[in-house]
């Protein structure tokens, strides 16, 4: 194991995908894998659009943007990941040769890169740690898939009045406070729509006494009402 990833130790301890695996483990699995530690500066590309997939990533410290761009310049933002999330997992589990989308460092990023032969080849020893992290896999997908739905549900919604008070209500789903984690064009390219669009349409919302919106906090004034809008 590399000293690099020796030092993120304290890092990966309540992550979904190690859960259950012990340090000993967690030893044996970093070098039968070749784990590797990076890091990334802010707009740097994990990965783009057309390169062949060998890596599953799993971030430590920041933000990463899953975007696919068009060659007329509209970009689609499909998720953002943050700290302890994977990445990369659907091309480890299905037939695709190239990346359809590009993977964006928002901020500065530290990662870890394991190669998709270690999810492949079970050694002769049968480690507990193949079989765990198999199991940890398997459940981080299904929670992709949720997510996913989610989203669909979410551009279910016919004008973007609609789309907006439905994301703001799953966001806020604790409380009646949302911190954006991305900025404007990004939200309005998830939401689907141009960022005056999305200024406008939030400041209207603002006006009825639905939101308050102050920089990056987004305050839900009237939960009921923006239930009411699907």
């Amino acid at each position: 194991m590399t000293e690099s990833v020796k030092r993120c130790r304290e890092s990966i301890q309540d992550i979904h995908l190690f859960r259950n695996i012990s340090d000993a483990e967690l030893d044996k699995m970093f070098a039968c894998s070749k784990t590797s530690e990076r890091t990334f500066c802010d707009e740097s590309y994990i990965f783009r659009q057309g390169e062949t997939p060998k890596n599953l990533f799993l971030i430590l410290e920041g933000c990463v943007m899953l975007a696919k761009d068009f060659a007329s310049g509209k970009r689609d933002v499909l998720f953002l990941v943050e700290a302890g999330d994977v990445f990369g997992e659907m091309f480890l589990f299905a037939d695709a040769k190239k990346y359809w989308y590009d993977a964006i460092a928002q901020g500065s990023v530290r990662l870890l890169e394991i190669p998709w032969d270690f999810f492949y080849c079970f050694c002769s020893n049968a480690c507990d740690h193949h079989r765990l992290i198999t199991k940890n896999m398997l459940e981080i997908q299904s929670e992709k898939n949720f997510s996913m739905t989610r989203k669909l549900h979410l551009l279910s919604g016919t004008t973007l009045k609609e789309r907006i008070a439905l994301w703001l209500l799953e966001q806020a789903a604790q409380g009646d406070i949302v911190h954006l984690t991305m900025n404007r064009e990004a939200l309005a390219d998830y939401l689907g729509t141009t960022r005056p669009s999305l200024s406008r349409e939030l400041m209207k919302m603002q006006q009825e006494g639905l939101i308050t919106v102050e920089k990056n906090v987004i305050k839900l004034s009237d939960s009921r009402a923006l239930e009411e809008l699907y």
